[in-house]
């Protein structure tokens, strides 16, 4: 008998399976039951919906050796979430009952059940259906009815599992669940077999759980927090104010950097003439584009180098060793604008910051013309 392959890898098809569900849900609290390597949770992190993340297993070990894949990266910090996010991982048994995993929108058990004994699966299904009690739920385990297929298995796939069930098996123990918890359920799965094996189903079978919402269960919180917490991470959002701040910052300079940039392109080019004239009594340059300058334009006005969203207009004036450039110009960056919401908005983070110079009448960015930077 052929080895079976599955592409993508199963493992891949049931996580995609969870991502998918959650960003179609919008779900904000999330948590993943036997969470092992966190491989799940660092592909759940980047939905941008989820506010609170959560990853319980029991072997504290493996939790630190892994922590590091829900860890911030820089980008993290270059480009802040819209939303808060905040991950937590918990030593703990899915077996006990923890008043932090309340509220939870979403609850996935990613081949997590075939490792329980009868009396740990039975305390788990009270403490994720009947406590626990979150809107959605999503469980996988082996078909045994697939097993067939795999040369040399004889009972289970792996030595650590303590059952595998059959189609029927496991959509019974759904059933009762659903029955005893106010549940309704859609089984699925993934890992398609071969030509001809359509009858066994798939390799790993799915059930999806979703809670009747005139059922809810309100509970009652407890100061006994019998899980572990073994690492926390509050990624940066621009919910923080300050955040929020250096990011517009952030997209002032590096815009003001593409106009400067594009001053001296065009300088040196030749693709521009200058025109002196007297402001206040000092010697200052405008530039006068030509038509002969390439490339699309934004607005009527060509288009700044590095920096499509940004197009530098006559407004923008030279004056001695420094570029006055409207803060109104800024605020036709779409990002800028998004981030900024109005121009006042944009003028007073600009004020408040010593990271930029303004004009004395505040309507401008003073930046460095020169090659120097």
């Amino acid at each position: 008998m052929e080895t079976i392959t599955f592409s993508p890898p199963l493992y891949k098809q049931r996580y995609q399976l969870v991502v998918e569900l959650v960003e179609k849900l919008q779900a904000r609290k999330v948590a993943d039951l036997g969470c092992a390597r966190c491989t799940l949770l660092s592909r759940l992190k980047f939905c941008s919906c989820i506010e609170v993340l959560i990853g319980v297993d029991t072997d504290l070990e493996l939790l630190k050796e892994n922590m590091y894949r829900v860890s911030p990266l820089p980008g993290d910090y270059l480009q802040p979430r819209p939303s808060p996010l905040s991950v937590r991982l918990y030593q703990g048994s899915v077996a006990v009952k923890d008043p932090r995993m309340l509220d939870c929108d979403f609850v996935s058990c990613i081949e997590l059940i075939e490792h329980l004994d009868a009396a740990e699966l039975a305390r788990f299904s009270e403490v994720l259906f009947g406590y626990m009690n979150p809107a959605v739920v999503v469980i996988t385990t082996p078909n045994a009815d697939f097993n067939i297929l795999f040369p040399g298995v004889t009972q289970f796939r792996h030595c650590d599992h303590r059952f595998e069930w059959s189609r029927s098996e496991f959509q019974a123990w759904c059933l009762d669940i659903g029955r005893t918890n106010a549940y309704s359920m859609e089984f699925t799965g993934v890992g398609v077999g071969p030509a001809g094996t359509e009858t066994l189903g798939f390799c790993t079978q799915v059930a999806i759980f979703r809670r009747d919402p005139s059922r809810a269960k309100i509970k009652m919180k407890t100061s006994e927090l019998p899980y572990k917490l073994v690492y926390e991470a509050v990624y940066p959002s621009l919910q923080n104010r300050k955040i929020l701040h250096d990011a517009i910052l952030n997209e002032v300079i590096f815009a003001a950097e593409c106009v400067r940039r594009s001053f001296i392109d065009i300088d040196t080019g030749g693709q521009s003439e200058w025109r002196t004239c007297r402001a206040d009594g000092e010697e200052c340059a405008r530039a006068a584009f030509s038509p002969e300058v390439s490339g699309p334009s934004f607005g009527g006005s060509p288009e700044v180098a590095g920096c499509p969203e940004l197009s530098w207009s006559p407004e923008v004036t030279k004056i001695g060793a420094q570029l006055h450039i409207p803060v109104s110009t800024f605020f036709n960056n779409p990002r800028i604008r998004q981030l900024s919401d109005s121009l006042q908005q944009l003028q007073e983070v600009l004020q408040a910051s010593n990271r930029v110079k303004l004009s004395h009448c505040g309507s401008s960015v003073l930046y460095p013309a020169g090659d120097e930077n």
